[in-house]
């Protein structure tokens, strides 16, 4: 009976040896994965830290446009002239000349830019129009007005 109790410590001697070494690797590899995922931690903050940095420098410019139309959009060279940017109608005023009745709003957009000087365009129901208030460049047949964003 005595040398039954005894191989049953020995096999339970053992089972918790292999446990304690099972513990032991799985310490082990939760120290690799988080050492790791530290590492990944560490480099996602400099990524946002460089992102923020970056984004600092952004300017916020408003870009109005007096005109009549229905709708009015503004492109430019901020963004490749890919998309057009729909500008909201801030008021209306009416002037009354030879055609007759005229109504002309206040067209308005907020974007966020870099400093710098970038061409834009403005479109005014599906036409290509440059703003006579505003500076303007040409590149051969091309006009198109001034944007600079200052530092």
């Amino acid at each position: 009976m005595l040398h039954k109790k005894e191989l049953e410590l020995m096999r339970l001697k053992q089972k918790i040896e292999a446990e304690k070494n099972a513990l032991s690797d799985m310490q082990i590899k939760a120290q690799t994965e988080m050492r790791k995922a530290h590492k990944l931690v560490s480099e996602k903050d400099a990524e946002l830290n460089a992102a923020e940095e970056s984004l600092s420098d952004l300017k916020e410019v408003e870009i109005q446009f007096r005109g009549d139309g229905a709708c009015v959009e503004v492109a430019g060279s901020f963004n490749g002239w890919h998309h057009r940017i729909k500008m909201d109608p801030q008021s209306a005023s009416s002037l009354i000349g030879s055609t007759g009745l005229r109504i002309f709003h206040l067209w308005r957009t907020v974007l966020w830019l870099y400093p710098g000087i970038y061409e834009i365009k403005f479109v005014v129901d599906g036409h290509w129009r440059t703003d006579p208030e505003r500076e303007l460049v040409n590149r051969g047949a091309i006009e198109n007005n001034v944007l600079r964003v200052e530092r």
